[in-house]
């Protein structure tokens, strides 16, 4: 689980540092006039990105409560 989100927080961050350098060179007027495939493709790692993060995330609290539940003894669940 732990490469998930590694990997997802690379392309989050990958494709924002990308898109800033990208800007630079273009000018940002440039990108805000016309999205080309290059801005395109970059906007789609960074969302990208963040949705596996996401995704990771949640299946990473979902494991951490079916664990914390077995951890539990029955008596302490019972009012």
């Amino acid at each position: 689980m732990e490469n998930t989100k590694t990997i997802g927080l690379l392309m989050f961050v990958g494709g924002i540092i990308l898109l800033i350098i990208y800007g630079l060179v273009q000018d940002f007027s440039a990108i805000i006039e016309a999205l080309d495939i290059v801005s395109g493709a970059i906007i789609g790692i960074i969302i990208l990105g963040l949705i596996v993060l996401i995704i990771s995330i949640v299946m990473e609290q979902k494991k951490d409560t079916k664990e914390t539940m077995k951890d539990i003894k029955k008596e302490d669940l019972e009012p």
